[in-house]
């Protein structure tokens, strides 16, 4: 469950060279030509979605939240959708959306999205950046054994209960129980997705309704607008795309395009 993160972590020093390479970011801009109509259309519709929101919640929210629910939604929509495209900058999409939406959590006393981030950012974000598995042939991977999830539900019920005590005693949050639970659900669903299992889509589309929920609560009683609401809707209906479609995790060939990946190396 853990060798990949070992192998980042080993070779630290190589990996992070790779970063600074010629063609690099390059190499990832043109990855995203190859994005499905669909998953431009989600982009799209949620830019324009955000724009009105944004309008709307000088209203009801300060400027720098209403700012940061913009940027922190229309770049965790750009990680989501690259992440189902299998694209290698979606590690730089998700570490950038995780700071504004921490930001934005933290102000709106929104504890559970903020630890999650966090999370993201140390579990997933960062790693995704290094890992080569993630920048170059990106190869999707199928659970071999059903006592595989024994070793992932054992890591959510750790993690839920960290989570609970963290929550309940640290933090003196109101839902220690649903938002320890979210915090869980996130991590094993950033590992699973690290180490490239398909069926991370089962637990990204709970982690979606979830937390789809939870900033729902959040923006009704006037502590945020509803930016990451409209954002949460388009992950839940990118989870679905990448179940049914032909390019999808599920049906669809896995692989980065063997011209811009050679381009990053040289």
């Amino acid at each position: 469950m853990f060798a990949q993160y070992k192998d980042v972590i080993t070779h630290f020093g190589t990996y992070s060279k790779n970063v600074f390479k010629h063609g690099y970011f390059k190499m990832m801009v043109k990855h995203m030509g190859s994005w499905s109509k669909f998953s431009w259309g989600l982009i799209i519709a949620n830019f324009a979605i955000q724009i009105v929101l944004a309008i709307q919640g000088w209203n009801n929210t300060t400027l720098p939240q209403t700012i940061l629910g913009f940027l922190g939604a229309n770049l965790s929509v750009l990680c989501v959708v690259g992440i189902s495209n299998k694209a290698p900058i979606q590690g730089w999409f998700g570490a950038t959306s995780a700071m504004c939406i921490i930001a934005s959590a933290l102000l709106a006393h929104n504890y559970a999205d903020a630890t999650i981030q966090f999370g993201y950012i140390i579990f997933l974000d960062l790693f995704c950046i290094l890992s080569p598995e993630w920048n170059n042939n990106v190869t999707v991977k199928k659970m071999k054994r059903v006592t595989e999830w024994f070793g992932y539900a054992l890591l959510f019920a750790v993690t839920w209960a960290g989570g609970f005590w963290l929550y309940k005693n640290a933090l003196n949050d109101p839902r220690p129980i649903l938002d320890s639970a979210t915090f869980a659900i996130g991590i094993v669903g950033s590992v699973m997705e690290f180490n490239l299992l398909r069926e991370q889509y089962i637990v990204w589309t709970l982690t979606s309704i979830i937390t789809l929920a939870l900033w729902l609560q959040t923006a009704i009683q006037g502590d945020a607008n509803f930016a990451l609401v409209a954002s949460y809707s388009v992950f839940l209906l990118n989870d679905l795309w990448a179940f049914f479609s032909k390019k999808g995790w599920f049906r669809g060939e896995a692989k980065l395009e063997a011209e811009a990946s050679v381009n990053a190396n040289k």
